[in-house]
């Protein structure tokens, strides 16, 4: 989606945000990347993006992310000193911020009556919008109305401007009769407007354009998958703006 969108001319900046660091591995960048996500939330001097590709600005992911308990709104304020760093330094101004975060559950931690928030909730707090990538597995069909409860009540609490984007399906089989059965199952359950039409069908020139630590588009840019993540994110753009 962010190479998409960066291919269309938006500056992007996309923050891996999750202790396995898939976005950085995706991208071919080192575990020791000199400046991670970790050291911003720590407030470590030397901010320093990964330019994958034109437009394109990465926030290198840490496996040290979940080692420390933050307050919510850190990732909010510290993207608001990267933005003006870089309009003021480099002349950027992004279009659009991307976090990949963890597909962890939103329910509340406390200890001694104190928020605890997760790296989710963190994200969230500092969004505008969420967008949620569905399989079509049992598991994941039967969690999703339980994540979108907690996100409402995660809104209304913490952030009363924060909308939902929308729900796809990622991975797709598009012959099943599984994913023919969840589809619909999931298209009748959610509202319309958080409903994504489009689906990505399953491609193992995914898997290809990471080993490259690529892009589909840089890869295989006339492969089933890069033109829906293409319909994808113009029915997301259309959507959210």
């Amino acid at each position: 989606m962010a190479a998409y969108l960066a291919k269309r001319g938006n500056k992007i900046l996309l923050i891996d945000f999750e202790a396995q660091r898939n976005l950085s591995i995706g991208y071919g960048i080192p575990e020791d990347y000199p400046y991670t996500v970790f050291d911003m939330l720590n407030g470590k001097a030397g901010l320093r993006l990964k330019n994958k590709k034109r437009n394109l600005y990465i926030l290198a992911g840490s496996d040290m992310i979940d080692t420390e308990v933050y307050p919510l709104d850190i990732l909010k304020k510290r993207l608001e000193v990267l933005e003006k760093m870089f309009k003021k330094e480099h002349d950027i101004t992004f279009d659009y911020a991307i976090i990949d975060c963890s597909p962890s559950d939103l329910k509340n931690k406390y200890a001694k009556g104190k928020l605890q928030p997760k790296l989710n909730q963190i994200a969230l707090y500092a969004s505008d919008a969420f967008i949620v990538p569905l399989v079509h597995e049992k598991y994941a069909v039967d969690g999703l109305a339980n994540f979108m409860y907690d996100a409402a009540a995660f809104k209304k609490e913490f952030n009363p401007s924060l909308k939902v984007g929308g729900v796809f399906f990622n991975i797709v089989e598009e012959n099943t009769r599984r994913f023919k059965k969840y589809y619909q199952e999931v298209q009748d359950s959610v509202p319309d407007d958080y409903f994504l039409k489009t689906f990505v069908r399953k491609d193992v020139q995914i898997a290809d354009a990471t080993d490259e630590g690529e892009s589909i588009f840089e890869v295989a840019p006339k492969s089933r998958s890069a033109k829906d993540y293409s319909k994808l994110c113009r029915e997301i753009l259309n959507k959210i703006n």
